[in-house]
């Protein structure tokens, strides 16, 4: 005898469908929200880890040769006073070996700007001995970038005689008409370019930039972007005594002589973040530096 077993199977109602798919959608939009979270947190701790190294590459540029200032002149006579300018007079115009302009507004951005002088830029060496009362030196250059316009007259030999020479493309140079040189030199002695190199802000394309001017014919040069301020303060002594001056805004460079630098800039993330509602949606870091001047001390 056959014998047929029914066994009843229970279904899914349409409330238990309703109420897992509510469920679901829960947890999938609390997955989503946690991970679109944690994405943003990822992009904006990206965001300002680059502008921290942003920052911190302009700082180091900028304190490297802002401490260099005054290399090249011997600091032999009168305290503070550098033999590049008793020389030259004036390096492209700047008649400081540390120029600060307090206050300086480009591109509508208010800010401090600073120049400095110093034989920063090595061209080459010696191709041959240079004697004592000769009026031409051969130079051996290690790249493209000669003493080749009226911005590039600033030579200096062996981080400490300067001389004034006439711009050429040759490796032969002249010194200024009525000038020999003063020493002996070997070949392979090295040979600088004295430049004023200034530090400032602009803004290009709506971004506020640090710049770097070499004031040799080049422009002005992009360090870092997204600098939204740049402040100076300077460390003084006076030149009668060495007695210590303080941190002042602006100097008097007639009576006291700058030894150190105090650099304050404001960086800011590339992107604003919609979620952050002060400051126009944009993270920002101080960074703040002192610079000690070595040179200029004696």
């Amino acid at each position: 005898m056959n014998q047929t077993f029914w066994k009843k199977t229970a279904g899914v109602t349409l409330i238990e469908l309703l109420l897992a798919l509510v469920i679901s959608t829960i947890l999938t939009a609390a997955i989503y929200r946690s991970f679109i979270g944690q994405h943003r947190m990822y992009y904006v701790q990206q965001e300002v880890a680059d502008m921290q190294q942003n920052a911190r590459v302009a700082v180091n540029r900028m304190l490297r040769e802002i401490r260099m200032a005054g290399f090249g002149g011997k600091n032999e006579s009168l305290f503070g006073e550098n033999d590049i300018l008793k020389i030259f007079s004036n390096v492209n115009l700047y008649t400081q070996i540390i120029t600060p302009e307090k206050d300086v507004t480009t591109d509508g951005i208010t800010y401090d700007r600073i120049t400095v002088v110093a034989a920063y830029h090595l061209l080459g060496t010696l191709e041959a001995d240079a004697n004592k009362d000769t009026a031409i030196i051969s130079v051996t250059y290690n790249n493209g970038v000669k003493f080749s316009t009226d911005k590039k007259k600033y030579a200096c030999i062996n981080g400490v005689f300067n001389y004034e020479i006439i711009p050429t493309d040759s490796k032969d140079i002249n010194l200024k008409v009525g000038t020999k040189l003063n020493e002996d030199h070997k070949a392979g002695s090295p040979v600088f370019l004295v430049e004023a190199i200034t530090y400032g802000l602009r803004m290009v394309d709506g971004i506020p930039v640090l710049f770097r001017d070499q004031n040799t014919g080049g422009g002005r040069q992009t360090m870092a972007e997204n600098i939204e301020s740049l402040r100076f303060r300077y460390r003084v002594w006076k030149k009668s005594d060495k007695s210590d001056g303080g941190e002042v805004d602006s100097p008097d460079l007639v009576n006291y002589v700058i030894v150190g630098v105090r650099v304050t800039l404001v960086a800011r993330t590339m992107e604003n973040d919609p979620e952050l509602k002060v400051g126009g949606g944009f993270r920002r870091r101080t960074v703040e530096t002192y610079i000690d001047v070595r040179n200029m001390k004696s």
